[in-house]
């Protein structure tokens, strides 16, 4: 059924709603979901979040597909080239429907080896995005015989991209900002090749428990992107992602030895400070060089220093610094370590080097 004009405002309105009242245990991405579906309408679909630095899979709310099609899905989105990509359109601001990217759908690996065996035709994917990074990325198919996903199902994707990500980066800045609780030390995790966890060690155990999906349909999408990614040249990985208790965390991901079929090892341990730091920066919104600028600020660097060590005029940084403060709602060095970087991470990372507003 085509979308009236009056349904696509009301999934926007509804979506903006949602994702400005969510606190910091809300399940965004299902309540995203619950709120597209009436306006596009799927027969199996997932909903990611991802790490806005790299664009991995740090989360996802799985919709209708059966647990044994993830593993073949991560290798193929991580390890085969193909059209529609997450990793490509990432930033663009593209929602791709796979019969408009191809005359002949059946030319994608992803579609012929993994989807059409499912019964599934029609395919639509996009990623949300802003200055900062890509903070999600949804996949949506129906079943052969269904209509294909037309030019208005398409335009409320995109008008809702943004929505999508304002909200999965708002909760980012919350979330970043837990200190957590229980196992400090890294842990060691098992993944085997059909995407099976197993704890290596008993903090392990202890992380497995903190990494665990809220609901039957949700996966271990971080751990089942880091062994899709074992598959590429070196074998190795690293992602952070959130635990239950609230702390984000890293994982480092590297073949137990050479050869197919074995298991993945999976370090576990909590972000350092400066990857918090930097997750935080992002969440606010603040671009590359803004987030280097507030970095050096942060580290207590100079207005000189930093133009000399930027290769930027003092005038430029200035500049810089301003947008920091108004993204951030802070006035000076101080003020800006403390909201942005939270006291406890920005002292272990910088000690007491940050110094007022110049």
């Amino acid at each position: 059924m085509p979308i009236t004009a009056d349904l696509a405002d009301r999934t926007v309105a509804g979506v903006r709603r949602f994702c400005e009242s969510a606190d910091v245990e809300t399940d965004l991405l299902a309540g995203i979901a619950a709120r597209i579906r009436p306006a596009v309408p799927w027969d199996t679909g997932v909903l990611f979040a991802t790490d806005p630095a790299t664009t991995l899979f740090t989360d996802a709310h799985v919709m209708g597909f059966d647990p044994e099609t993830c593993t073949p899905w991560f290798h193929h989105e991580l390890n085969v080239e193909d059209v529609n990509l997450f990793r490509d359109l990432a930033g663009s601001g593209r929602v791709a429907v796979l019969s408009r990217t191809l005359d002949d759908p059946s030319t994608s690996a992803r579609h012929r080896e993994v989807m059409r065996p499912l019964g599934l035709d029609a395919e639509v994917r996009m990623t949300a995005d802003d200055a900062a990074g890509t903070w999600a990325a949804l996949e949506l198919h129906r079943e052969a015989g269904s209509r294909d996903f037309d030019h208005d199902e398409a335009a409320l994707l995109a008008a809702l991209a943004p929505l999508v990500a304002d909200g999965l980066r708002r909760q980012a800045t919350e979330r970043a900002a837990l200190a957590g609780a229980g196992v400090d030390g890294p842990g060691l995790l098992l993944v085997a090749p059909d995407g099976t966890v197993r704890p290596g060690t008993e903090a392990g155990a202890q992380w497995l428990s903190l990494l665990t999906p809220r609901g039957s349909q949700n996966l271990h999408s971080s751990l089942l992107t880091l062994s899709a990614l074992r598959d590429r040249p070196g074998g190795t990985a690293r992602l952070r992602v959130r635990a239950a208790d609230g702390r984000w965390v890293t994982l480092h991901a590297s073949p137990m030895c050479v050869g197919e079929g074995e298991e993945t090892v999976v370090i576990v341990e909590p972000s350092g400070p400066s990857e918090v730091a930097d997750l935080l920066a992002r969440a606010h919104g603040l671009s590359p060089r803004e987030r280097e600028v507030a970095l050096g600020l942060a580290r207590g660097e100079s207005t000189e220093q930093l133009a000399s060590s930027l290769f930027l005029s003092p005038h430029t940084v200035r500049d810089h610094l301003k947008a920091v403060f108004r993204k951030t709602g802070t006035s000076s060095r101080t003020e800006l370590v403390s909201y942005l970087f939270n006291a406890w991470y920005a002292e272990r990372l910088f000690g007491s080097t940050a110094h007022d507003e110049p």
